[in-house]
């Protein structure tokens, strides 16, 4: 059974896969110096409210496996906000894909080299939900976040959501494909 987290209390810095991060970010989808329409923080809409990133979730899964599924999206949402990319390296299988609202594909190298060069600065994440399915070595987690973000010189907010496949890799848990989608 998925861990369902749905509470306005949850931490900000909460799962968001980096694809969900990565949907903003592709040239298709904001070019430089492009005039954003795209929603602010304060004017972005959700059926929940988004949480403060300093306050702690009150009550933790009971699968050990989705705590830690959904403590890797937290230590990345911090990660991209603190532009620590060498610590984001690590927590991404080799092999890691984004596929991005347009569809574009993106590799990790790629996009850690558009963090390292300023291309892409993360602000904010606020966590809207997040659902985390363990089947074995794998697990899926399933995320709605808004994003404050500025790509290629536009800052934006964006709500999205982001389905991440993780596999489990010498004892952690890795993200190896994510794809985002506004809702």
């Amino acid at each position: 059974m998925p861990f369902l987290l749905r509470k306005p209390g949850s931490a900000l810095l909460a799962s968001i896969s980096l694809a969900a991060v990565l949907a903003a970010c592709t040239p298709a989808a904001t070019s430089p110096g492009a005039e954003s329409n795209e929603p602010t923080l304060s004017q972005a809409t959700t059926s929940e409210s988004p949480s403060p990133m300093n306050e702690d979730s009150s009550s933790p899964p009971t699968n050990s496996d989705e705590a830690a599924v959904l403590e890797v999206n937290r230590e990345r949402s911090r990660l991209l906000v603190e532009q620590r990319t060498d610590e984001l390296d690590d927590l991404l299988s080799p092999d890691f894909v984004a596929v991005h609202i347009t569809g574009y594909e993106q590799t990790k190298a790629e996009w850690l080299a558009q963090i390292r060069s300023g291309q892409m600065r993360y602000h904010d994440f606020q966590e809207v939900s997040a659902t985390v399915t363990i089947d074995g070595d794998s697990a899926v987690a399933i995320t709605r976040s808004l994003v404050d973000a500025t790509i290629y010189g536009s800052r934006g907010a964006w709500p999205l959501e982001s389905t991440t496949t993780y596999v489990h890799d010498g004892g952690t848990w890795k993200a190896q494909h994510s794809r985002a989608r506004t809702y």
